[in-house]
């Protein structure tokens, strides 16, 4: 069964995107690497003196069970502040997943709209059958308090696959809390229905990171939930009928400066659903400008 999947993980949310002290991609495809994902709190489109972007430069690996091949992604990604209050993050991939090898580009930009508001909106496409034709997101985001600690989201996520037939719409609901104390905990609930099918997924997640910039930074994030279709060339052995299953990710990652402008990343995931399990390990450097 050649059936296609949106991992609602990858909904454009407060979970999606970084801040610019810890810049990530908006994640590109339905199938996007693990590799380049890098969860943490909602974006803040504040610039930084005296730090313009930054660029991560690595590669990932992963073993998947149930007959399925390995993965292998090579990545490029960054951000860099065009203007006080404007923050604009790129990245461009190279996967091979499921026994094809694609290319997936994502740019999406960070705005100020006032001190209490800001938005994102995003687009990407790939050319593989796991990645989608196209994907765009929009969202927004409100900061809560005298002390701006709290920010809630809303994002809204639409794309299709490259088979033509396969499509997905994706409603994310996030909060962030911003301690004084070096860590972000974030949590939200993720919305999404596949077509043809009108299969409808929920998942919930969770993330924390802790740290400080130019020191270092540790992120966890877990995510579980219904999921609507399995990948393109994904093998499931003939269990169940592959559509609207249940599914858990967990991603560890650590950031560490070596410099004052430069550093390592390193990474781990697991995922598993009922048909396969998936284990990743990822690493990277990075440079600031």
């Amino acid at each position: 069964m050649n059936t296609f999947l949106l991992s609602s993980s990858l909904a454009l949310s407060a979970a999606a995107l970084l801040a610019p002290a810890m810049a990530q991609t908006t994640a590109a495809s339905a199938a996007a690497p693990v590799t380049a994902a890098e969860p943490a709190a909602a974006p803040a489109a504040d610039f930084e003196p005296g730090q313009r972007g930054r660029v991560d430069i690595g590669a990932g690996f992963s073993s998947l069970t149930g007959g399925n091949s390995n993965w292998n992604d090579e990545f490029v990604r960054g951000h860099v502040g065009l203007k006080p209050g404007t923050t604009l993050n790129w990245e461009l991939s190279s996967q091979r997943h499921f026994d094809q090898r694609g290319t997936v580009g994502a740019l999406s930009l960070t705005q100020t709209l006032s001190p209490w508001w800001y938005m994102s909106v995003g687009a990407s496409s790939g050319s593989a059958d796991f990645q989608n034709k196209y994907r765009g997101d929009i969202a927004i985001y409100r900061k809560w308090t005298e002390s701006q600690q709290w920010v809630t989201g809303l994002a809204l996520m639409k794309s299709a696959s490259r088979d033509g037939i396969h499509r997905d719409t994706g409603i994310t609901a996030s909060v962030a809390y911003y301690s004084a104390n070096d860590w972000v905990g974030e949590g939200g609930v993720v919305y999404n229905k596949s077509n043809p099918g009108s299969v409808e997924g929920y998942r919930g997640f969770a993330a924390l990171t802790m740290g400080r910039e130019k020191q270092h930074y540790f992120t966890a994030r877990i995510d579980h939930g219904k999921e609507g279709y399995l990948p393109t060339g994904a093998i499931a052995n003939g269990a169940g009928d592959q559509v609207g299953f249940q599914s858990t990710e967990l991603s560890l990652q650590w950031r560490q400066w070596l410099g004052k402008d430069w550093g390592y990343l390193v990474g781990g995931q697991f995922y598993r659903n009922p048909y396969y399990n998936r284990k990743g390990l990822s690493a990277a450097v990075f440079f600031d400008f």
